[in-house]
């Protein structure tokens, strides 16, 4: 689905707006309680809203860029505990509306291949990032070692100046996904500069 708009936000929140990737992608990952907390490509905000059990007193912050998207994901989020910390607004990877080292957590739970623009939101990611930060990134399905798809995905974050910490595969029920837990990678980060 290249196309995402008011139907297909509409769709993907019913078909997948609760899928079990989101809460995979948490699971024993430990977020600090003050933390502050991007989703890029949020959808419905399920993944927020899981990790505000762990976030009680930071900021959660969800970006997408379908307006209608964003209007699901507040209306699913107004009757949640946390929702006076978990906040949603249009944006896409390429323009993340977040000032610089802002993010303690960034999350592309199964958002990554929707980018239009992988390098440009890598290095948006790279620039909201504070320096101790980390980027988890979930793809559903995962990706077969040795693959191509692989290598390429992990070369790109590695060109864009990330250090892989973890590689872990989930499996829950027929839902089976891989994470990978980035930092920023300071000695490139200095050569990019």
């Amino acid at each position: 689905m290249s196309q995402w708009d008011t139907e297909t936000a509409e769709w993907y929140a019913e078909k997948y707006g609760n899928y079990d990737t989101n809460e995979l992608g948490l699971e024993a990952l430990t977020l600090f309680e003050n933390a502050t907390v991007v989703d890029i490509g949020c959808g419905t905000g399920c993944a927020l809203r899981y990790a505000s059990d762990q976030v009680t007193s930071g900021t959660l912050i969800g970006i997408d860029p379908v307006p209608r998207m964003v209007e699901i994901a507040i209306e699913q989020t107004a009757d949640h505990p946390s929702t006076g910390r978990i906040e949603f607004h249009e944006g896409s990877a390429e323009e993340i509306p977040i000032e610089n080292d802002t993010a303690d957590f960034v999350f592309a739970f199964d958002s990554f291949d929707h980018w239009h623009n992988q390098a440009l939101g890598l290095k948006e990611i790279h620039r909201i990032l504070k320096s101790s930060g980390q980027l988890i990134v979930v793809k559903d399905g995962g990706l077969p070692n040795g693959s191509e798809a692989k290598d390429a995905f992990k070369q790109s974050l590695d060109k864009a100046g990330f250090k892989i910490k973890e590689e872990k595969d989930f499996k829950k029920g027929s839902v089976k996904c891989t994470r990978w837990i980035y930092s920023l990678d300071k000695q490139a980060s200095r050569l990019m500069s």
